[in-house]
């Protein structure tokens, strides 16, 4: 449920905030598509829908696996955008990137180890 609301608030973050954008410079026009109003809504519906199927516990076919799955990509491929941008415009790692990697750190323990609630259903 917490991943689901960190997803959603992303969402709402990048909607406001209006990145660095070079068209000159291939690396940062590319990765300014993530950042962009198609990606910002689908982590507003992804998390909205996630946070939808914690809330009535739904695990009929296999919806809490996939979700884990879709989530892991889109927090992955955040991820190495942030981590490639910062490696570009500043020489050490933003406070961002760090918060992003440790989402999907979280995400990943929780799908290899099956955690629910700080415990574990092995």
């Amino acid at each position: 449920m917490i991943t689901a609301i960190e997803t959603t608030l992303l969402g709402f973050v990048l909607i406001f905030n209006h990145p660095y954008d070079d068209p000159t410079h291939p690396v940062f026009h590319a990765f300014n598509v993530l950042q962009s109003w198609p990606m910002c809504a689908s982590l507003l519906v992804l998390g909205g829908g996630v946070l939808i199927l914690t809330i009535c516990n739904y695990h009929k076919f296999f919806a809490d696996f996939v979700a884990t799955v879709i989530m892991a990509a889109l927090w992955m491929a955040y991820l190495v955008t942030f981590f490639v941008q910062d490696a570009f415009l500043r020489p050490s790692v933003s406070v961002a990137t760090i918060l992003i990697g440790f989402v999907f750190i979280r995400i990943l323990l929780d799908a290899l180890f099956n955690f629910e609630r700080g415990v574990w259903r092995g």
